[in-house]
């Protein structure tokens, strides 16, 4: 058995995922799909749960890599100065929309991920967790250093949104053609690829650099 197999049975795990979710994902249905025997997966995952977890990580762990990669570039840069926000916000949003719109996934890592931490059974989920962990202290880090007048409980929010907007504005993007949008009378042309990053880091740096709540200026004093 070659690694071809092993990239099919991937291909068919996360297809199915995609489809039906993770209780479409038995030994049984991945083979048949992939069309390879049942002792394909045992020689190239040992157990299904590794294989789920290679679902996921295939497609996390290149995009994770990029964005380090990237941060490491523009802090050595910087000489020890603040990044500039819309310097590390292009970062993540650059890496996720092209990680998106060059590969040939049955899903997307942002619709993969979304989905998956809701219903993988708790094991998985610390797995990946646990891959994530570097890419996600680096991503704080550097949120928080270009932003020293927004308190960290205020930026743990304010990251959740981000990740919203942006995992919900690529998934519009990439299915615009089945949706065609007509806003107020008006047909909604489709962006390129640089338009739609640029418009994102655009919104998500106004809302980031957003004043504080009323709440929560006294706390920051």
């Amino acid at each position: 058995m070659n690694t071809d197999t092993k990239e099919v049975l991937l291909d068919a795990g996360e297809k199915l995922y995609a489809e039906k979710g993770i209780t479409a994902l038995s030994i049984r249905a991945i083979t048949k799909a992939a069309d390879a025997n049942l002792g394909a997966i045992t020689y190239h995952f040992g157990t299904k749960q590794q294989l789920i977890e290679e679902i996921f990580l295939r497609r996390l762990r290149p995009m994770h890599q990029d964005c380090i990669a990237r941060l490491d570039a523009l802090e050595a840069s910087l000489a020890g100065q603040p990044p500039v926000l819309e310097d590390v916000i292009e970062i993540f949003v650059r890496s996720i929309v092209e990680a998106h719109s060059t590969g040939d996934a049955a899903m997307s890592v942002l619709r993969l991920t979304r989905q998956g931490m809701q219903d993988l059974p708790p094991e998985i989920k610390t797995t990946l967790r646990k891959e994530g962990a570097e890419f996600q202290r680096r991503a704080n880090e550097a949120i928080l250093h270009a932003l020293p007048d927004v308190p960290p409980e205020e930026i743990f929010w304010r990251h959740k949104f981000f990740l919203g907007a942006l995992s919900f504005g690529v998934d519009t993007w990439a299915s615009f053609d089945e949706i065609s949008p007509v806003y107020f009378g008006s047909q909604v042309e489709q962006l390129d690829r640089e338009a739609l990053i640029q418009r994102l880091v655009t919104f998500i740096c106004a809302g980031m650099r957003a004043a504080l709540p009323e709440s929560q200026k006294g706390n920051h004093l």
